[in-house]
């Protein structure tokens, strides 16, 4: 696991927000996966002010701070308190160590059933210029994410530490469409949505900053895997990669920092048992077995 690889380089690691990596037993959770320290929930969503989740019938309060229920966080809306606590990590760290800080926003991601899209009112009622209420309410969510990133790396900044740093942000996902949890998402020009393997469903949309980086201010193209992070930053910290053994991420910290060619060359999306469905692509090619949702949905991109 990556994080378990920084901290043998020495890092101080830490994480704020969605787990959603496993809680069935405590051996899953974050402080026993390497992290010292997490507030934010171990499930896929939950409502942003009272922090209750409810899925398949059984509903409960999700908001943690390590292994205890943070009660005190009640009310408080879920973008500013993974804000607050970003902050709070990067002003506190042990200067003696680098930091690895995963924020890992619930935003834009929708909510409990009775509440897809919660937001602050006073930050919806600023919001003139949309004439949809629920698409005003998604903009507000939006808000608070983008003012989220802006504290977090203001409060690098004030720090020093921006300019040995490599920051990523990126969606796990292609969008959500037909009003899924009011949600009204367009993947155009690529095919398909969430939870689909068409490329609208799968092809992640972000970024990445760093001084470090040698060509920067373009637009990437390069094949890249979600497996390739861990050798790629691993890599980037100082770490040895020879020394990761039966990994399949390939690292491109060079061809990211330099803008050459990718060695990725092919893509396993998932081979999904339940579903029924299958994708992999080599170079340009792209084969799909099986389909989601009986196939709709698709038909839209």
């Amino acid at each position: 696991m990556f994080v378990i690889k920084i901290v043998s380089c020495r890092y101080s690691s830490h994480i704020v927000g969605k787990w959603h990596l496993g809680s069935y037993k405590k051996a899953y959770t974050p402080l026993m996966r390497g992290f010292e320290s997490h507030v934010g929930i171990w499930t896929g969503h939950h409502d942003y002010f009272d922090h209750t989740a409810e899925e398949k019938g059984m509903w409960g309060l999700d908001m943690r701070r390590g292994f205890d229920i943070a009660y005190d966080l009640h009310g408080k809306y879920t973008t500013e308190v993974i804000t607050d606590e970003a902050v709070k990590v990067i002003r506190h760290r042990n200067s003696s160590q680098p930091l690895f800080l995963y924020v890992a926003h619930t935003a834009v991601h929708s909510s409990n059933p009775y509440s897809p899209l919660p937001a602050p009112d006073e930050t919806v009622a600023n919001i003139t210029n949309i004439a949809d209420y629920n698409r005003r309410k998604f903009a507000a969510m939006m808000y608070h994410l983008d003012q989220s990133v802006g504290r977090i790396v203001q409060t690098l900044s004030e720090e020093n530490l921006l300019k040995n740093s490599i920051i990523v942000f990126s969606t796990d996902n292609g969008g959500p469409a037909e009003l899924f949890n009011l949600n009204a998402a367009s993947n155009f020009p690529l095919r398909g949505v969430k939870n689909t393997l068409w490329e609208g469903g799968i092809r992640g949309a972000g970024f990445i900053w760093s001084p470090l980086l040698k060509e920067r201010e373009r637009v990437s193209n390069q094949l890249f895997h979600i497996v390739d992070w861990l050798p790629t930053l691993y890599h980037a910290a100082g770490g040895d990669v020879n020394s990761l053994k039966n990994i399949d991420g390939i690292n491109l910290w060079r061809e990211l920092s330099e803008n050459s060619g990718s060695k990725r060359i092919e893509v396993l999306h998932n081979i999904d048992d339940v579903w029924g469905s299958s994708a992999l692509m080599v170079n340009k090619w792209k084969v799909v077995v099986g389909t989601n949702y009986k196939g709709m949905k698709m038909s839209l991109f």
